[in-house]
């Protein structure tokens, strides 16, 4: 499928993470029945943190349907007369996925088959009201319409510098074939009265730095920004243990460079200058609509955080002045974790372009010696930069920064992955999911 992207990245951002289904009671076979995952803290446009099931139940998503009668989708093009950014939220009591008004799956008139009355479906994630009393429509998803040209539904975006930019997710339907050239086959057209479930998997449109995945930091392994140690001569005893060596981390600070890897001037947008582009919900495309520019952001994380940084995890922090070196955290060891404390909200990269990045860490070594003193250990502070050139970023994906802490050296590297909840058969329909599904259920009427 053809897009067109630009790089933009904010320390305050909105990324979702697909999670595990929710089935509504079937035995409310009249109505049309919703089932999804869920969102945090909301904003007019979305969420500041992560998405996985636990928090897009505070948010939902939205769905638009068009009813076509005994016409194709295609040729009547998106009416939004079934459905227009219907929010699909959830509630504790009953446990089960809601909207309103409650709508019906349309019968067959008189003398018609049931295959005869069509309806389409098209989602997007997280929920957003751009009507909403106070909404800011300067960023995030601003509003939605229908293009004059390809009768599709449309979600209008913008990226703002200084604004708290949101995730933009698309759902399409479980076991689309994107190697087939034909976009019917990849979204939820022409759907007729069924009990079968009808599910959507949400794919992200755009890629993440940072942040922990399915709201756990302390996941093992490349999941945002993480750190660990190899270096070429190991210590006597060994990393994090009483007796041997602990490197702890005072603070990190990442954020934009003024220059790339030449030493040329990086061009970013002014201050509060938006930049546009919109999501087709029919084939998935983001499309630019502004001139690409990269947008400046940076992120700290400490052992004490001020306003507006992120802590560090505790078994990494450095502690002032410790007592003894049992009293000196485990630190950095050769297995790979999570800088965070606290699920972090990921920086966005817009896919298309490359990002550079300066980071610089502030730790602390300290070997066990009991000949030194009462504390019976050495204690080397140091700082050090580097500066992180990624590659060409793609829809979709997870960048990781990857620090590398030596006993005389530290390395800053960057790697990717795809960005997706699970590969697995999550509802136990046989089909691997992609990303964890979001169903619509689409029962019969009375």
């Amino acid at each position: 499928m053809k897009k067109s992207f630009f790089f933009a990245v904010i320390a305050a951002v909105a990324l979702v993470s697909c999670a595990k289904s929710e089935r509504s009671d079937l035995a409310l076979r009249d109505v049309v029945s919703f089932g999804a995952y869920s969102g945090r803290t909301i904003t007019k446009a979305g969420s500041l943190e992560d998405m996985n099931l636990d928090n897009l139940k505070a948010i939902g998503f939205g769905v638009f349907a068009t009813y076509s009668g005994v016409d194709d989708f295609s040729a009547a093009g998106a009416t939004n007369d079934f459905m227009y950014n219907q929010q699909v939220a959830y509630e504790a009591t009953p446990d089960a996925w809601t909207y309103s008004p409650i709508k019906y799956w349309p019968n067959p008139t008189s003398g018609m088959a049931k295959e005869d009355q069509k309806v389409s479906f098209f989602a997007y994630a997280p929920y957003c009201d751009p009507e909403a009393s106070g909404a800011d429509n300067t960023y995030g998803i601003t509003g939605f319409a229908i293009d004059a040209t390809s009768k599709h539904n449309i979600v209008n975006y913008s990226f703002i510098s200084g604004k708290p930019n949101v995730d933009l997710l698309w759902g399409y339907k479980n076991g689309a074939d994107f190697s087939n050239t034909d976009p019917d086959d990849d979204v939820n057209i022409n759907l007729t009265r069924q009990a079968t479930t009808v599910k959507f998997i949400f794919r992200h449109i755009l890629s993440k730095l940072g942040g922990s995945q399915d709201g756990d930091p302390a996941v093992v392994g490349p999941n945002g920004v993480i750190i660990k140690t190899t270096p070429t001569v190991d210590p006597t005893v060994g990393f994090g243990v009483d007796g041997g060596t602990k490197i702890t981390v005072s603070k990190i600070e990442i954020k934009s460079a003024d220059t790339d890897a030449n030493g040329d001037p990086i061009v970013y947008a002014a201050d509060d200058e938006a930049i546009r582009a919109t999501l087709d919900l029919y084939t998935g495309d983001l499309t630019m609509i502004d001139a690409v520019k990269n947008i400046k952001f940076s992120q700290v994380i400490s052992a004490d955080p001020a306003a507006g940084e992120s802590e560090l995890r505790d078994d990494l922090k450095e502690v002032a002045n410790p007592a003894n070196f049992a009293a000196v955290n485990k630190g950095v060891t050769k297995t790979a974790v999570n800088v965070y404390k606290d699920e972090n909200a990921p920086l966005i990269l817009i896919p298309g372009t490359q990002p550079v990045v300066d980071a610089t860490i502030t730790y602390y070594v300290r070997t066990y010696d009991e000949k030194l003193g009462t504390k019976q250990y050495s204690e080397v502070p140091q700082t050090v930069y580097g500066k992180v050139t990624f590659p060409t970023i793609e829809e979709g994906k997870k960048y990781n920064l990857c620090i590398i802490v030596g006993l005389n050296d530290v390395k800053f590297e960057a790697t990717v992955q795809d960005w997706e909840s699970s590969r697995a058969d999550v509802n136990g329909d046989g089909v691997i999911d992609e990303l964890d599904d979001v169903n619509v259920y689409l029962p019969e009427n009375l």
